[in-house]
């Protein structure tokens, strides 16, 4: 009884608020005294079919700031979190999987138009991904949908481009400058061109960007391009095409031991040296730094895809190809050497629907599939001043996807949606080693499925359910680790995820979305080793069972509605927490003693918040922070701990008219000297493990934006 009375009088008491300020949003704007800014979190009506953990990021998420690569795309995506390893080097990871990539690993696909950026070997390369010719970005967190998901871990992320429809129509062009508290310069500049007739629209956009890191050897210049044209031929049959060239050179400063980066954390990975072992004696270079080693990635990339949508014998089609070229030169440093990588792929994909009537209740099935076939020479070369040497490895690697889904939704009830669907996969590996002409080859076949339930509360409130499975194989680069001329015996991984979420809004004041997961993983593919440490080992090893538990929150609160609408203002609060417990339940022989231990990487709590003042179209000035806390350690052994600071960050913008605004953006304001990316160890040497990233110095950005 003393439970239920201050429930019922809260319930209440949220109700008559709800309502109040609705009203009061509702008069102002009726009035014309106010232009309400809309939520942006959560649109719960683009979730409509989803029985899972989806989100969608609009681009009003990060186009009011100097935002460079996707990390500030995903911001505010909840059980999103991004390892920033180097300068346009950042991570993603979903749930915690791939939170340890060293590598480009592959538990998060990258999608753009629903094509593959992420090659078919496993690799994906952020310095590709133009933020600002892009929509909105779809994120599917585990196995919320089979039509992308199921065949990796973590999930999937779709960078939907601008079109002619939907970009402002004209010549734009945008101008971002500014520079870090010790003078590190840097830009971007973006031209768009758009427009739309009857029956078609184009769109294409140039993007250039020139950044001098803070750090020393942390050099940047990029240039994008992306532009697509559409066609609506008849009211049943559309088509697109997309294509995009980029030309990325970036210069890294590697990663820090812990006392290094407490020391000087603008230095780049420095020399490792032994001596004087005597008085007077001499020292001994045992591993090159990255300047001298000259550690960069230069990456040259064109692609060309379509996406065709027709309508046939009562079934809905979507159609799609893609060819990608990419090339691909890195000097690393210490015992790597210089990699050169040059190769292509091809795609293809069907998908179709139907909508019909069964047994009294709305039903829709879906079913499809994938093929992607590519290729790539992958030669290693003694790294001499930054240019190949003597060959030290020339192979060929081949790698082959073919999927195939199944999917039905039925609504027995007006409110109530079911969903069952299971996909096929089929990848294989292929190496061929050209110095003693042996072929390698592997084959991975498996099965992900999902059922899961979505519950119409309302209008405005959603509960789902599901039980999924994932299987994902390794990729080429965690099966070439350590040796490039074979492939070595790690096993495909299987997960089984149950998931609860509940996501809707109450009234014009809350928007929220919060999910609950519990995923057990078997032979989970773990860092284990630095990869350009010159300590022996294997980089990734397999965990027979692991398991990710945790909380994924998003929450936007529109704060006293009523007296900013009578200022003709909006305060937003937007918040996102991700609570993450994800454990070795069970290491295996090569792992040791560390059963019961936190997987490295993450932090168990992670905050992220941004409180916003909006004075109608004509200005805004924002305030954001990221908090970490709780357990968060660089080794599966759980020994040495991440050090972790609050990061202060703040965004303004004043529309001069209709034609120009200007803005200005700030990061880290108080100069924090913290850790942005950790690349995880099985067993930590303090001294020597060079897996911490700090993150840049206070930095302030200014820009522009005209519409011609």
């Amino acid at each position: 009884m003393t439970v239920k009375k201050p429930l019922s009088m809260f319930l209440l008491a949220t109700t008559t608020l709800a309502a109040g300020a609705t009203a009061a949003i509702a008069a102002m704007e009726e009035a014309g005294v106010f232009k309400p800014v809309v939520l942006r979190d959560r649109p719960l009506a683009d979730y409509q079919g989803a029985t899972g953990a989806v989100d969608i990021r609009d681009a009003s998420d990060y186009e009011d700031n100097y935002a460079d690569d996707i990390g500030d795309g995903v911001f505010f995506a909840p059980g999103v979190t991004v390892n920033g390893l180097d300068i346009q080097e950042p991570r993603l990871s979903i749930r915690g999987f791939a939170v340890g990539n060293s590598g480009q690993r592959s538990n998060v696909i990258v999608l753009r138009d629903g094509a593959r950026l992420t090659d078919v070997h496993g690799t994906t390369n952020a310095s590709e991904i133009d933020l600002l010719s892009t929509r909105e970005i779809n994120i599917v967190r585990g196995v919320a949908n089979l039509r992308e998901g199921g065949g990796n871990l973590g999930g999937v992320v779709n960078l939907v481009s601008r079109t002619g429809r939907d970009a402002p129509a004209g010549l734009s062009a945008r101008l971002d400058g500014g520079s870090t508290i010790d003078g590190k310069a840097g830009g971007q500049g973006h031209i768009s061109f758009a427009g739309a007739a009857s029956n078609m629209d184009y769109y294409a956009g140039v993007t250039g960007v020139y950044e001098n890191g803070w750090r020393d050897n942390n050099r940047r210049t990029s240039q994008q391009f992306h532009g697509n044209i559409g066609f609506q031929l008849r009211d049943n049959l559309s088509t697109r095409v997309f294509v995009d060239v980029a030309n990325s050179k970036t210069e890294l400063a590697g990663g820090l031991t812990l006392a290094q980066l407490e020391e000087d954390a603008q230095r780049p990975t420095p020399p490792i040296t032994l001596g004087p072992l005597f008085p007077g004696g001499p020292i001994i270079n045992l591993v090159d730094g990255a300047r001298a080693d000259d550690f960069a990635r230069d990456i040259r990339e064109g692609r060309i895809a379509n996406e065709t949508k027709f309508s046939l014998l009562w079934h809905d089609f979507t159609v799609g190809g893609h060819y990608t070229r990419r090339e691909i030169e890195s000097p690393q440093i210490d015992f790597v050497g210089f990699i050169d990588q040059e190769g292509s792929e091809w795609g293809a994909r069907l998908e179709a629907e139907r909508s019909l009537r069964f047994f009294g209740g709305d039903a829709l099935y879906r079913f499809g599939g994938e093929w992607v076939d590519g290729s790539q020479t992958s030669d290693i070369f003694d790294n001499e001043n930054s240019d190949p040497g003597a060959a030290i490895s020339e192979t060929d690697q081949k790698s082959k996807l073919i999927n195939a889904f199944v999917e039905g939704v039925y609504k027995p009830l007006r409110r109530l949606a079911v969903e069952v669907g299971a996909k096929f996969i089929k990848v294989e590996r292929r190496l061929t080693d050209f110095a003693d002409d042996d072929i390698d080859t592997r084959s991975f076949t498996g099965v992900a499925a999902r059922g899961g339930a979505r519950f119409d509360v309302s209008d405005k409130l959603q509960f789902y359910a599901s039980a999924s499975r994932a299987y994902e194989p390794p990729s080429m680069e965690e099966l070439t680790a350590g040796n490039p001329t074979f492939l070595n015996d790690l096993e495909e991984q299987d997960s089984f995820t149950l998931e609860a979420g509940l996501r809707g809004k109450i009234g014009n004041w809350i928007g929220f979305n919060v999910a609950y997961y519990d995923t057990d993983v078997e032979n989970e593919i773990i860092s284990l080793a630095e990869p350009s440490s010159f300590i022996s080992g294997a980089l990734y090893g397999s965990a027979d069972k692991t398991t990710h538990k945790g909380v994924e929150a998003g929450v936007d609160l529109h704060l006293f509605p009523g007296a900013m609408a009578n200022r003709g203002a909006a305060l937003t609060l937007r918040n996102v927490y991700n609570y993450a417990s994800h454990r070795i339940v069970d290491g295996g022989f090569e792992f040791g003693d560390i059963d019961g231990n936190r997987i490295a990487g993450l932090p168990v709590h992670h905050y992220r918040g941004e409180i916003r003042y909006d004075v109608k179209d004509a200005w805004f000035v924002a305030a954001n922070v990221q908090l970490a806390g709780g357990a968060y350690f660089a080794d599966h052994e759980n020994t040495v701990s991440v050090p972790t600071d609050p990061i202060v960050g703040f965004s303004a913008g004043y529309r001069l008219n209709d034609q120009i605004e200007v803005f200005a953006s700030g990061e880290n304001l108080f100069d924090s000297n913290y850790v942005a990316g950790v690349s995880p160890v099985l067993t930590i040497n303090i001294d020597e493990d060079r897996i911490f990233t700090p993150g840049a110095r206070a930095t302030v950005y200014g820009g522009l934006k005209y519409r011609f």
